[in-house]
């Protein structure tokens, strides 16, 4: 890895013990438990910074749990963050493996689980998720989301992972085809979202995962509810640099959203 791009924008700054008093805020979606170890609260901090890179080299170097900041850093990071195409494939890839290794070194973390889920559903958006049923991956993605739930039932950010399957698959294939082919139903997916959202109520990602869920499975109909969520997300302040950019992504979409045609 090397020449990735700097974050830039909100900064954040969780030095010292700013970490560990923020960690629950930072982790209320994902109730990742405090790490005891100093190069994995390294990693975790490099993440919350906006140190993509550092993240990930500082978490694969340590191993273990480190490998789970590791994959949060490499996927936020192809996610927003990269613009080349071919780039962003193979830092997806790099994530999905990393991901895949820490659910091997770690399989009683939810968050393993929960970005090897993630990880495959961004890459697949990446590539359209057409393809990327045709690659087998729906039920990796489903199972690998399934059990960050059994491992950790209050996981929020799970729940919004499980849900933006059943909406994916269903804009994807049609609600009948979901349902006989996949087990993808649109009802599922909006208990799933509210779920998340009992669950963490002062996170952005829950309403902005909706809305964008709504919008896949509803189209315009849904317009004024997902208006309204990204309203509600665009309100909360961010608590580190994923939320940042997770944001700034959201606000953009609520401004455009008026005079988008589905």
């Amino acid at each position: 890895m090397s020449n990735w791009h700097a974050y830039t924008g909100t900064p954040f700054d969780f030095s010292g013990d700013a970490l560990e008093q923020r960690w629950t805020v930072l982790h209320a979606g994902n109730l990742e438990p405090w790490p005891t170890d100093a190069a994995v609260r390294d990693a975790w901090r490099a993440y919350h910074e906006g140190r993509f890179e550092d993240a990930v080299s500082l978490g694969e170097a340590h191993g273990g749990l480190g490998l789970v900041p590791a994959a949060f850093g490499a996927t936020i990071y192809a996610q927003y963050m990269e613009s080349d195409e071919d780039r962003k494939s193979a830092i997806f890839e790099r994530a999905m493996q990393i991901a895949e290794r820490a659910t091997a070194a770690c399989p009683d973390n939810a968050n393993a689980f929960y970005m090897f889920a993630v990880a495959q559903g961004r890459y697949s958006q990446f590539i359209s998720m057409v393809e990327a049923l045709a690659k087998g991956l729906a039920p990796k993605i489903r199972g690998a989301a399934e059990r960050c739930i059994e491992l950790q039932p209050n996981h929020a950010e799970g729940h919004v992972t499980l849900a933006g399957w059943h909406a994916e698959i269903v804009d994807k294939v049609g609600g009948m085809l979901a349902g006989l082919s996949f087990g993808a139903k649109k009802d599922a997916a909006e208990e799933l979202y509210d779920r998340a959202l009992e669950l963490a109520p002062l996170s952005p990602v829950p309403y902005i995962e909706k809305a964008n869920g709504l919008l896949l499975m509803y189209g315009d109909s849904s317009r004024e509810d997902a208006m309204a969520l990204l309203q509600k997300a665009s309100a909360l302040e961010p608590a580190d640099a994923m939320q940042a950019l997770d944001l700034a992504r959201a606000r953009k979409l609520l401004a455009d959203l008026p005079t988008l045609s589905f």
